[in-house]
């Protein structure tokens, strides 16, 4: 048998000296350790390869990461105005409910949907659609417009990018918007408060349950027969029978007064003020607080009185105007 080929590597040191190493290999050796070699260095060029192709990707999703940070960033934004507009909102919704609070539709005729009749002679049809409505400012134009193509100033961002900024935008000028009206509508709610309590200080109920005896105006006195200035009305009840306060508002006065007898006088406010005279009994004090058609005394004769009677009178601004003109029909 013909022996193996063998192949002898002699490992001398580079500086000459030391020991000199000869390691003799079979072919069949040096062909594994080539075969070896060539794998490895495969896998070696394949990994590099690999590595190659994968940079642009990681370089993508680096950039999309970024992009995702960035868009974070704008989205929290977002959620900081929406809610200052949510905050805006339900301040509005607090308006809006004293609003219902204190307004009655009939007494603002006009107010409210259009009837087919009125819509005709205006021109315009009883359902009108909302976008057909235009919300005009001073000079009749519109206070506010939306660009036609809100990502038109955006034309170079990405889809999501683009969302984000009109998002913003719109909700930008909502808040901006509600902010304008905010104050205007809270200054409607407070003169419509004021209105509706001034309209509470006039007169809702008679002071008592009787027969107009006599008018305001000149008249002549019952007593002293000359003729005199009535500041108010007589109203005639049965003696003891209840006297009611004909607004809400404070107890000013209640004792007896020279020719009015036992009297009580209540303060509504806006300068309005109401007396009931020749009572019997007086059921409240200086400072109490009334409601209307609260009992505060009951009817009787006293002071200069001929019989039993109540004498009312309404004052406004400290001048007597005729009870009757604001009492209930």
């Amino acid at each position: 048998m013909e022996s193996e080929r063998r192949y002898t590597f002699l490992l001398v040191p580079d500086h000459g000296s030391g020991r000199v190493r000869q390691v003799s290999l079979s072919l069949t050796t040096l062909r594994r350790w080539a075969l070896v070699g060539a794998v490895v260095l495969g896998l070696l060029l394949s990994a590099t390869l690999g590595l190659f192709r994968a940079l642009p990707r990681a370089w993508r999703f680096s950039a999309l990461e970024s992009e995702n940070l960035v868009l974070k960033g704008e989205l929290r934004e977002i959620e900081a105005q929406l809610e200052d507009l949510e905050a805006v909102i339900r301040r509005l919704r607090l308006y809006d409910a004293q609003l219902q609070e204190t307004t009655d539709a009939r007494l603002f005729p006009g107010w409210g949907p259009l009837d087919d009749e009125d819509a005709a002679l205006l021109g315009v049809s009883g359902d009108t659609a909302e976008e057909e409505l235009v919300w005009d400012g001073e000079e009749g134009d519109p206070m506010e417009e939306i660009p036609e193509d809100p990502t038109a100033l955006a034309a170079d961002l990405r889809p999501v990018e683009a969302w984000a900024a009109e998002v913003g935008a719109r909700a930008e000028l909502m808040h901006r918007l509600l902010v304008e009206v905010e104050p205007r509508l809270s200054l409607l709610a407070e003169e419509m408060e004021d209105m509706f309590s001034l309209q509470s200080a006039y007169p809702q109920v008679w002071p008592v349950a009787g027969q107009l005896t006599s008018g305001f105006g000149y008249r002549r006195s019952p007593i002293s027969r000359v003729r005199k200035f009535h500041r108010g009305i007589d109203v005639s009840a049965p003696r003891g029978a209840r006297v009611f306060a004909v607004a809400p508002g404070v107890v000013r006065l209640s004792q007896y007064v020279s020719g009015y007898g036992r009297m009580v006088i209540l303060d509504h406010g806006y300068g309005i003020q109401t007396r009931y005279a020749h009572n019997t009994s007086l059921l409240v004090r200086a400072g109490d607080w009334v409601d209307v058609g609260g009992v505060i005394a009951t009817v009787g004769s006293t002071g200069q009185s001929t019989g039993p009677h109540l004498h009312f009178e309404v004052l406004m601004d400290g001048q007597p105007v005729d009870p009757l003109d604001h009492l209930p029909r």
